[in-house]
């Protein structure tokens, strides 16, 4: 990946080293120790290798997590690299393996620590995949993967990751809080009492997402209901709407 060019200049005077400045876009790499490397050869190469423990480190930690709040569908085992592609930045398109961005963890990691304010979004995409994987180790596929750890997400924070459709998330929802239940999200997912709190309910979502993938005819009437409904609400909110603007 090309990112620009830089000139390197004196750090100072007296001091006898020099300096680079980065791009913004490796502006999450602040405060990381790197390893630096001279490729020597026709073609010279000079190497950053940042130190990424403390991202690595979050993976596993929110990988226990979320063991622990699916402790009641079935157990998911240790955290594996192998079940994701790990790479420095989100890619844009993957297929089989979700992905795992370092720069997700590590501006998680700052916002935790004070120094960062953009972890919210990177903390949703993390939690996100790592669902997808977990929804992979308990048997789901698909679109129905991926609208899980979606949903898993959404009922832990409140925001989604935009894996699946407002049908998923609105029947997760459903069966997580019941009709009655409450509007916000369950609470923070470094909290284990809030994955521990939640464990009966994302079974029965499970269960759900499980009964639509084994009856793929009752998941696809069930969102052909939900849609129409929707529909149904929409065009009498406009029809109060307009009667309100006529009188």
């Amino acid at each position: 990946m090309y990112l620009g060019t830089r000139s390197i200049r004196s750090a100072g005077r007296t001091s006898g080293s020099i300096e680079i400045t980065l791009p913004t876009t490796l502006q999450v790499l602040e405060g990381v120790e790197c390893r630096l490397t001279v490729r020597d050869g026709p073609r010279p190469e000079i190497m950053l290798q940042p130190d990424l423990s403390a991202a690595q480190s979050l993976f596993s930690t929110l990988w226990q997590k979320l063991r622990l709040g699916l402790g009641e569908v079935d157990e998911l085992g240790d955290f594996s690299p192998a079940d994701f592609t790990l790479a420095l930045f989100p890619p844009r398109h993957w297929q089989e393996r979700p992905p795992l961005a370092y720069v997700d963890a590590l501006a998680v990691v700052h916002q935790r620590t004070g120094h960062g304010q953009r972890g919210s979004d990177a903390l949703t995409r993390l939690l996100a995949f790592l669902a997808v994987a977990g929804g992979h180790r308990l048997g789901l596929e698909g679109a129905l993967a991926l609208a899980f750890g979606d949903a898993v997400v959404y009922l832990i924070t409140g925001t989604p990751a935009g894996l699946g459709t407002d049908f998923e998330r609105g029947m997760a929802h459903r069966t997580f809080w019941g009709d009655g239940g409450p509007q916000h999200p369950a609470g923070s997912p470094f909290d284990d009492q809030v994955w521990l709190q939640a464990r009966s309910g994302f079974r029965r979502v499970y269960d759900q997402f499980r009964t639509w993938q084994e009856n793929p005819e009752v998941y696809a009437a069930a969102r052909e209901k939900w849609y129409r409904a929707l529909t149904i609400e929409i065009g009498v909110r406009s029809s109060s709407v307009e009667q309100w603007i006529d009188t």
